[in-house]
């Protein structure tokens, strides 16, 4: 019995306890993150999309279509295109990857327009 009260009182294994129970936590927050770099990425990749088709549209181009074509390929079936005169306005749908959450909330849509010559 003073065996087992001396391994209570030493303290022994408490970090490897503290680590143990913080893991969800941890596990977490890097979701969190990744989810965080998905968005600026996808928001960048949709402004990207919009600029180049914009740019199609003022040489004479399909500019909804170079827009898309703008995209990788996993973004590009969760995508709306919407064209007028040279302002092109790209819609995307952004992956969640943190259960629970909904998608309605991650609707991406980015503008541009360049002055036609």
């Amino acid at each position: 019995m003073k065996a087992v009260r001396s391994l209570f009182a030493s303290g022994a294994g408490q970090a490897t306890v503290e680590l143990v129970t913080m893991i969800p936590y941890l596990f977490l927050v890097a979701l969190l993150v990744w989810e965080i770099l998905l968005l600026t990425f996808v928001a960048t990749s949709a402004e990207n999309a919009a600029r180049n088709g914009s740019r199609a549209e003022t040489i004479g181009d399909d500019g909804g279509e170079v827009a898309v074509e703008s995209l990788t390929s996993w973004l590009q079936d969760d995508t709306e295109v919407s064209v007028s005169g040279t302002r092109v306005t790209v819609s995307v749908e952004a992956p969640v990857i943190i259960p629970g959450l909904s998608t309605d909330s991650f609707l991406i849509t980015r503008s541009a327009e360049l002055p036609s010559e």
